[in-house]
């Protein structure tokens, strides 16, 4: 009997080191901080869905899933069900009116895919295949963080995308975590100087959200970046590299411009794509022409007025230089800075900013990481107010842009 019992005790004592040995790991330690920061979302998702009354897509007080599946969900689910128009509808003026071509197949298809092998439905398969993409998302940007920053400021980097206010949209029936995941591995790939092997998840990311065009010209920028630190810091710049780097920026832009080609190629209108998107803004500006960065200036005046808007956009402006012009922003290096700078410059161009700032702010999750560092030294009270201030900031979120009360101008 005792032999049996120390037997018992060995092996307890084995799984107990065995456990240890894993919660020692980076990646458990990652993924227990991004469950926990999922389940205060969820939290968040069910007293929302508590106090939503009726509404466009479901009866009041709907249940967890059905209320991760409305607003730009009902797309997705519609390109599920029957895919894209061959035919633009019009409005009896003429012009494009919403559809589906706003949207990439990449998500739907998985989706889709999903539902074929395992018969769940899309309310079901969507939210769970962008939770479990947030997930690898989480374990690629503490790779890419931990590779430019401490290994502290990399774990709170994975807390404070985690918990940015517009993360709810990492859970729901949107594509924005498989971005986000083919996104961090591109960057990962690129910290790496695999410039080549990086156009694997851009491909991706161009057919699962926009976004992929900034990829083009952060690669010109790396170029002139290596070709003057190979200049100035006699630092090697090889032939070798300069082809790649050139190569990447070349096939990255014409990848941006993949599902626009796509678009057109099935409707035959040249402009399928950006009169689709254009369409969303048809309530804010009678604009019917994607004018680089006239968007940025329509929005701040149709919300602000003229001159004040102007005022606020070089506000914006500045306060955008500042944040990379802060030590914890050029200690990360090259890659990020530099994807930050492209991606800011793509929404400036393309964008017309409104309450889904929020969520489209995601790709620059570099700026998180800039911020981690100094969390990451604070004191321990300060910690619990950032977290603090994050949830409440993300329940403000939920509140404001994902409840629906018609009419709504504050979609997420």
């Amino acid at each position: 009997m005792r032999i049996r019992s120390e037997s018992l005790a060995h092996r307890l004592n084995k799984v107990k080191t065995k456990l240890r040995t894993i919660a020692a790991t980076w990646w458990f330690r990652v993924l227990a901080i991004w469950l926990a920061t999922r389940l205060i979302t969820t939290s968040l998702f069910l007293y929302a869905a508590s106090i939503q009354g009726d509404n466009y897509w479901t009866k009041a007080q709907p249940g967890y899933f059905d209320f991760l599946n409305i607003w730009d969900s009902e797309w997705f689910w519609r390109i599920f069900d029957h895919g894209y128009p061959s035919v633009l509808p019009l409005t009896e003026s003429g012009a494009v009116t919403q559809n589906e071509w706003a949207f990439m197949p990449v998500f739907p298809g998985l989706v889709r895919l999903i539902n074929l092998v395992t018969g769940l439905e899309f309310k079901y398969a969507a939210p769970i295949i962008s939770t479990l993409a947030s997930f690898g998302a989480a374990l690629l940007i503490y790779r890419f963080a931990v590779r430019i920053a401490s290994q502290a400021a990399a774990l709170w980097s994975v807390a404070l995308v985690g918990l940015w206010c517009a993360s709810p949209v990492l859970q729901v029936g949107y594509a924005e975590s498989l971005g986000l995941l083919f996104l961090a591995a591109a960057l990962l790939l690129i910290e790496r100087r695999n410039y080549l092997a990086s156009l694997v998840p851009i491909g991706l990311l161009a057919f699962t959200r926009p976004g992929a065009l900034a990829f083009g010209l952060m690669f010109a920028m790396l170029w002139l970046v290596r070709h003057r630190q190979a200049t100035k810091d006699a630092e090697p710049f090889a032939i070798r590299e300069r082809v790649q780097l050139a190569t990447a920026a070349a096939a990255s832009t014409l990848l941006g411009f993949g599902w626009s080609l796509c678009a057109w190629a099935f409707t035959g209108r040249a402009d399928a794509y950006v009169a689709t998107e254009l369409s969303w803004r048809a309530g804010y500006t009678n604009s019917a022409n994607l004018v680089p960065f006239a968007g940025l200036f329509e929005s701040a005046t149709f919300h602000f007025g003229n001159p004040t808007g102007y005022f606020a956009v070089a506000l914006i402006a500045l306060l955008a230089v500042y944040a990379l012009s802060k030590s914890g922003m050029r200690k990360l290096g090259t890659t990020a800075n530099l994807w930050t700078i492209a991606y800011l410059v793509y929404l400036a161009a393309v964008f017309f900013p409104q309450s889904s700032t929020f969520r489209l702010l995601i790709p620059g999750f570099a700026l998180l990481i800039g911020l981690a560092g100094p969390v990451s030294r604070s004191s321990r009270w300060a910690q619990v107010l950032t977290v603090l201030s994050l949830v409440g900031l993300q329940l403000w979120w939920l509140l404001t842009c994902w409840l629906y009360a018609a009419p709504d101008f504050t979609p997420p």
